[in-house]
C-alpha cells in the first residue's frame, strides 16, 4: 500500500494498519467416495483438520477467524478506520513529535487528525499511536497522507519531517435505480430497485424515503417471513424493489399551484450491514418529479372504487379547483362514450368559483365493457369567457362480472346436469 520511500534515514518509523473485522477461515475441501481408491482417507483427514467444524467438514464451515491479509475493499457509506503508530527506533530522545493525517478525494482534502497537532517527546523504544475514523462519502480513488515532524536532540536542532502516502479505492456497494409516477390528487409513486453489487451478502436494516416537508411517504410493499421479521438478506447481484406513495400532508396549508410547483420528492436512505456486522449507510441524491401541466381548472378524484361490476351503477366523487386569478362560473356537460354511460343530466351549473376555490360533486356511471376502462367525457364550460375545458382519461377503473350468488350457481349446475 505504501507508494513512496524517503531518501533520509529518519529516527522515527511510521506504520499504518487498516482496522477491519476478520472473516471466517475456509478449509480446503478434498473428498472422495468410500468406494474410490483412497477410501475414507481424505474424509478422515478433513475430520482431523482443526479448522473444520465437526459434522460439517464438507461444506466449508469453520470455527476459526482469519485476520485480514490485505487492505481489502472499502465501500461507499462505510466507516474507514485505521491505526497509526509512530515508533522511535533510535537510541536517542526525539522531541516535539507531531502527526498530521489528511485524506484526499476527487473533490476535497479532509483533515483526519487533530488541528493543531499535539506534540510529544519520545524516548528510545517509545511509541505514540492514534486511531482515526472517517465516514466515506465519495467513491473513486482516495489517498491517505501521513506527515510526521520532530526535532532531534543530537543531530540537529532543525525541524525534520517525512510523509508517506497510502492509496485505496472506494467502490459502490449498491446500484439504485428509481422511477417516479404522477397520479391523481398530487400523489406521486416512487419505484426503487436496489441491487447488491458487492462481493458478499448484505442485510438491509432500513430502506426509507425521506420526503420534503409538505409530503408524507407511505411504504406500499412489505415482505414478511413466517416469524414476522422482514426478509432483507441480499446475496451478491441480488435486487429488491420498493414502492412508495407520497401524499400532501393534511396539516400543510398550500394551494394546488404551490403543490404542483414543488418538484422535490425526497431522497432514499439505505442502511445495511455486512456478514460480520459492519454498518454502512447510503443516501441518494435529491429525487425530483416533473410538474404537472394543467390550465385554469384542475379536476381531481376524491372517491372511486378500484373494482366495479359491469352493468351496475356506481358513484364517483370529483373535485374541481379554480387555479386562475379570477372568478369563474362553471357549467358541467357530459359526453357519452361507448364503453360506459353517464347517469344524470348534462349542462347543470356548478356555481361560481373564486380564485383557488374548490367544489366537490358526484357523478354516476354504468360500465358497459369489461377490463381496464378510462373515465372520460367531462366538459366544463365557463360562462364569462365562453371557454370550454375538456377532461379525458381522468382515471382508470377495472370492470369485472359480478360473482354469482349461491342460488344462481345452483340453477346453472342443475341445468347442466339435466
Amino acid at each position: 500500500m505504501e507508494t513512496s520511500k524517503d531518501k533520509v534515514e529518519h529516527l522515527l518509523a511510521l506504520k499504518v494498519m487498516r482496522l477491519t473485522r476478520p472473516s471466517l477461515l475456509s478449509p480446503l475441501i478434498v473428498t472422495t467416495d468410500q468406494k474410490d481408491l483412497p477410501g475414507t482417507l481424505l474424509n478422515d483427514f478433513l475430520k482431523s483438520d482443526v479448522t473444520s467444524v465437526p459434522g460439517s467438514e464438507t461444506i466449508a464451515a469453520s470455527g476459526f477467524l482469519l485476520l485480514p491479509q490485505c487492505f481489502g475493499s472499502i465501500y461507499l457509506g462505510e466507516t474507514f478506520s485505521c491505526y497509526i503508530c509512530i515508533h522511535n527506533h533510535s537510541n536517542q530522545t526525539v522531541k516535539d513529535v507531531t502527526f498530521k493525517a489528511t485524506l484526499q478525494t476527487g473533490t476535497s482534502n479532509i483533515l483526519l487528525s487533530s488541528d493543531p497537532p499535539n506534540s510529544t517527546d519520545l524516548v528510545p523504544g517509545a511509541t505514540v499511536d492514534e486511531v482515526i475514523h472517517h465516514d466515506v462519502k465519495e467513491f473513486g480513488p482516495h489517498i491517505l497522507t501521513c506527515e510526521v515532524s520532530y526535532c532531534s536532540t543530537t543531530l540537529s536542532s532543525d525541524l525534520l519531517s517525512f510523509r508517506k502516502f497510502f492509496k485505496f479505492e472506494v467502490l459502490k456497494p449498491l446500484d439504485v435505480k428509481t422511477k417516479i409516477y404522477n397520479i391523481e390528487s398530487n400523489e406521486v409513486c416512487l419505484e426503487a430497485q436496489v441491487q447488491n453489487i458487492t462481493s458478499g451478502s448484505l442485510v438491509l436494516e432500513n430502506v426509507s424515503l425521506e420526503t420534503s416537508p409538505i409530503f408524507h411517504a407511505e411504504k406500499m410493499n412489505i415482505n414478511e417471513g413466517e416469524n414476522g421479521l422482514s426478509l432483507n438478506i441480499m446475496a451478491p447481484n441480488e435486487s429488491k424493489q420498493y414502492l412508495y406513495c407520497t401524499k400532501p400532508r393534511p396539516d400543510v396549508k398550500c394551494d394546488i399551484k404551490e403543490l404542483n410547483n414543488t418538484t422535490y420528492i425526497g431522497k432514499l436512505d439505505i442502511v445495511w450491514r455486512s456478514n460480520f456486522g459492519e454498518r454502512g449507510r447510503l443516501q441518494t441524491s435529491q429525487l425530483n418529479r416533473l410538474a404537472q401541466k394543467f390550465g385554469d381548472l384542475y379536476l381531481s378524484i376524491e372517491k372511486i372504487p378500484s373494482i366495479i361490476y359491469i352493468g351496475e351503477e356506481v358513484e364517483i366523487g370529483f373535485k374541481i379547483t379554480n387555479t386562475s386569478d379570477h372568478t369563474m362560473e362553471i357549467n358541467l356537460c357530459l359526453v357519452q362514450y361507448p364503453k360506459f354511460a353517464w347517469i344524470g343530466a348534462s349542462g347543470i351549473s356548478l356555481g361560481v368559483l373564486g380564485s383557488n376555490a374548490s367544489k366537490s360533486f358526484s357523478l354516476n356511471i354504468v360500465p358497459l365493457c369489461l377490463g381496464l376502462q378510462s373515465i372520460s367525457g367531462i366538459r366544463m364550460n365557463e360562462v364569462y369567457s365562453k371557454s370550454t375545458y375538456e377532461f379525458d382519461d381522468i382515471t382508470q377503473v377495472f370492470v369485472i362480472r359480478k360473482p354469482l350468488t349461491e342460488e344462481e350457481y345452483q340453477k346453472i349446475l342443475t341445468k347442466a346436469n339435466n
